[in-house]
């Protein structure tokens, strides 16, 4: 067995610490991995204020870091995708009941152990830092997919700029869609024109959207609505600027369970409305995507620390200023 230092979520009540954390031996599917860069998500906070527990059995104190990149150091007897000096990134869904970075130990220590069946190899041309984003991307990747994708004869709302309304963002303009960004933070929509939006707007200095679309781009509203904020205004706001027989797809995850939103609107325009959590099945793709589209998000990242001070990278996520806040190791870093 193996002593690593690991950032622990609930070792005190609501609290982000740095222990220690053993590891066990290694079974025949695992992997021992070096954490290189961790990313912090929205709903690592909600795993540290317990929000999760309602969805997940989670017994704390527990390791987060379900956005990451590191490098394999050794494999179990039965391991053959992957081997020692791989770099590589990892989806959170093990199972329904089982996500890594949640109620499974995550990256959020200087080694870890993966399933190998997760795990995907790095491309040259990806970074350690762009590979901490490709899991938040391929969450968009995803949705789009599911939503019946998009090209460049769709208009696309994107609401909420943060991380992965960025990250849905440029997917839709590598795909030649012209995309608004909805967003009221003025940082947040200035970097959405820097990463491809056609249109970055604030939606309470607009005081109608149908006429604003009409007027800009000749449109009643988007065909296509993207919901990546998880407030409860973007949710409501998703569905009241969708034309008729728009696509909306949810991948802001909210820790409100009551939320007033126009659902007549859902029969009115003929609405279809799809939730999305997760990722399985795209990660091949979505790495080729990154790749042949020159993908590069890193400016995203407005902040890193070491893993020494956890504490203060948690408490910089909720800086409204911050984007993405990345972690990585004392004894190793970035590549």
């Amino acid at each position: 067995m193996i002593e690593t230092k690991a950032i622990l979520i609930g070792e005190k009540h609501r609290g982000v610490s740095v222990g220690t954390l053993t590891l066990p031996n290694l079974g025949p599917h695992d992997v021992l991995v070096a954490s290189r860069v961790v990313g912090i998500c929205r709903s690592d906070i909600e795993l540290r204020d317990g929000h999760l527990e309602h969805i997940l059995e989670i017994d704390y104190p527990i390791v987060p870091g379900h956005e990451w990149s590191g490098q394999v150091v050794e494999v179990g007897s039965a391991v053959s995708k992957v081997k020692s000096g791989d770099r590589v990134v990892g989806e959170c869904l093990i199972t329904s009941h089982d996500w890594f970075g949640c109620n499974v130990h995550g990256a959020g220590s200087e080694l870890f152990i993966s399933p190998d069946s997760v795990l995907h190899e790095l491309p040259d041309t990806v970074d350690d830092v762009m590979g901490a984003i490709v899991e938040p991307f391929t969450i968009a990747f995803r949705a789009i997919r599911v939503a019946g994708r998009c090209d460049a004869g769709d208009v696309v709302a994107v609401v909420g700029g943060g991380m992965i309304g960025q990250c849905a963002a440029a997917i839709c303009h590598a795909n030649g869609a012209e995309v608004v960004m909805l967003e009221p933070r003025e940082n947040r929509r200035a970097k959405a024109i820097e990463l491809g939006s056609d249109h970055a707007i604030d939606p309470s200095a607009v005081g109608n959207l149908e006429t604003w679309f009409m007027e800009n781009l000749g449109v009643p509203g988007p065909n296509l609505v993207i919901e990546a904020s998880g407030a409860p205004a973007g949710l409501a706001l998703a569905i009241d600027v969708a034309a008729f027989e728009t696509r909306v797809v949810m991948i802001g995850i909210t820790g409100t369970s009551a939320i007033s939103a126009p659902l007549n609107q859902i029969q009115a325009k003929n609405l279809v409305i799809t939730g999305v959590t997760g990722s399985p099945g795209v990660w091949p793709a979505a790495l080729r995507f990154i790749g042949r589209a020159g993908i590069d998000l890193r400016s995203l990242v407005t902040s890193t620390f070491d893993f020494e001070n956890a504490t203060d990278a948690f408490d910089a996520v909720e800086n409204p200023d911050s984007m993405k806040v990345h972690l990585r190791p004392s004894n190793g870093g970035v590549k």
